[in-house]
């Protein structure tokens, strides 16, 4: 049996529900759903998490202690489901997952992402759900609504991607790593770098720090003109007043940048190889090109990364670089995905 609608579709007939101050039980599918206080809450509970991880505290295995997540990753990623599993096993949890990979079970076998979510909801009692197509974890959410008028213990999906469309949970953690670095949000210059037509992460992150409210705050979008940022986050963000700025030059905007958020040309996310190869070397992160920014800007990158750093003396370099925050950023994942989980779960002051 084939899905009733193409998944893009359920981004119109399901209405996520809005946290407002209660994580318990609800979705995570988009960051519209959080407020600023929501976002403040997630980040006090990330660094208490963090302080408790690096103590060895005991107690943080009792916070999801009997609760069992599924990951369903239809596409690959090895740090967002990494990232998931530790942070439900460091919280006492169980992870459960196809022994042979999803796209190799259930899929192949011809069973639509509706039927294969709510299996895994008579399992779980969360989902990780990491699809190709956008559109996706509001179809799993809208059904798993359904399954959970019929089984006595309610299941919830977290998105870890959801195709070209958002990415919550990596703008939580960049959001989170911004605000640990430089100890607040407000009166910043945030440029953007690369695929930021394909690029969930950019698109999650630009309408998280729109939703904060953080004034005086410019995002500005460097990117080829094929990849530029889509129009309805440009419109999103300028809605709430976050002043942006396009450009193809990234030196315009380089000297100014307090955080300087690189991405991938993502080959994966073309068509046709040859629009890749004619981009695919626009944008290069070189030491040279770091040492122009200014001395306390952070450099994040969502990884993995390719020849957008350069080759690999390239990269031992740009790690060396006390400015390079990527692997920390990476590390916040699993705190944050931790300060999610034991609030969605438990509902449970961390």
């Amino acid at each position: 049996m084939s899905d009733l609608r193409p998944t893009e579709a359920y981004t119109q007939i399901y209405t996520p529900p809005t946290i407002n101050g209660d994580f318990k039980g609800k979705h995570i599918i988009t960051v519209d759903q959080f407020s600023k206080q929501d976002l403040q809450t997630i980040f006090d509970a990330t660094v208490s998490i963090r302080k408790r991880v690096r103590q060895n505290d005991r107690g943080l295995s009792e916070l999801c202690n009997g609760k069992v997540m599924a990951s369903l990753f239809f596409e690959a990623s090895t740090r967002t489901d990494l990232s998931f599993q530790a942070a439900m096993r460091r919280l006492g949890g169980d992870v459960i997952s196809a022994s042979n990979g999803v796209q190799f079970s259930s899929v192949y076998k011809g069973e639509n992402l509706a039927d294969t979510v709510r299996a895994a909801g008579c399992y779980a009692d969360v989902i990780a759900l990491r699809h190709p197509q956008v559109g996706s974890s509001y179809q799993a959410a809208y059904y798993l609504d359904l399954l959970n008028q019929q089984i006595q213990n309610p299941t919830v999906v977290i998105s870890g991607g959801d195709g070209i469309g958002e990415h919550p949970t990596q703008a939580l953690l960049d959001l989170f790593t911004i605000y640990d670095y430089k100890k607040r949000i407000e009166n910043l210059t945030v440029t953007m770098v690369g695929d930021l037509r394909h690029g969930r992460t950019v698109h999650s992150l630009a309408k998280l720090i729109a939703i904060y409210k953080a004034t005086n705050t410019r995002i500005c979008w460097v990117a080829p003109g094929m990849l530029q940022m889509p129009s309805e986050i440009i419109e999103f963000v300028k809605h709430e007043g976050i002043e942006t700025y396009q450009t193809e030059d990234l030196f315009e905007v380089l000297g100014e940048s307090d955080v300087i958020y690189w991405t991938r040309i993502q080959e994966e996310r073309f068509g046709n190889i040859d629009d890749y190869d004619a981009i695919k070397d626009s944008f290069i992160m070189l030491p040279s090109v770091l040492d122009q920014a200014k001395s306390d800007a952070i450099l994040m990158h969502p990884l993995p990364r390719k020849h957008e750093m350069g080759g690999p003396d390239d990269h031992d370099q740009l790690d060396a670089n006390p400015r390079s925050v990527y692997f920390r950023q990476m590390e916040n994942g699993m705190f944050v995905r931790m300060a999610l989980l034991a609030k969605v779960l438990k509902g449970v002051y961390v």
